[in-house]
């Protein structure tokens, strides 16, 4: 019965983790997209962020497939570490970039 509920935790595990390695992919290529549509913008750098960390979360993702096939416990544990860590530094990205955005909209609507 152990068994049973080990295999669907690892495959389960490994469907969510291969969705979000998709949906991170995706969201490069839109972050692509975006600097692509603003060479010159005063944010390029702040998109350029989170395109970085959305690598890291890529590449974390990966590890954590690799690690939950080959069953690496130790790897697992640091992986969502990892994600925890990673994920409050992108909020924090994100929300500071949604506020200057924001308030250079309301800048530009005033003018």
């Amino acid at each position: 019965m152990i068994r049973i509920q080990e295999i669907s935790t690892v495959l389960l595990g490994t469907i969510f983790s291969v969705l979000g390695l998709i949906l991170f992919l995706y969201c490069l290529l839109v972050v692509r997209k975006i600097l692509q549509l603003f060479p010159q913008a005063k944010m390029r750098k702040d998109w350029m962020i989170i395109g970085i960390l959305i690598g890291f979360f890529a590449i974390g993702y990966a590890v954590n497939i690799w690690a939950l096939l080959t069953e690496n416990l130790l790897v697992q544990s640091f992986m969502q570490s990892f994600v925890y860590l990673f994920g409050a530094i992108f909020v924090v990205v994100v929300i500071q970039l949604s506020y200057r955005t924001y308030k250079l909209i309301l800048k530009s609507a005033k003018e």
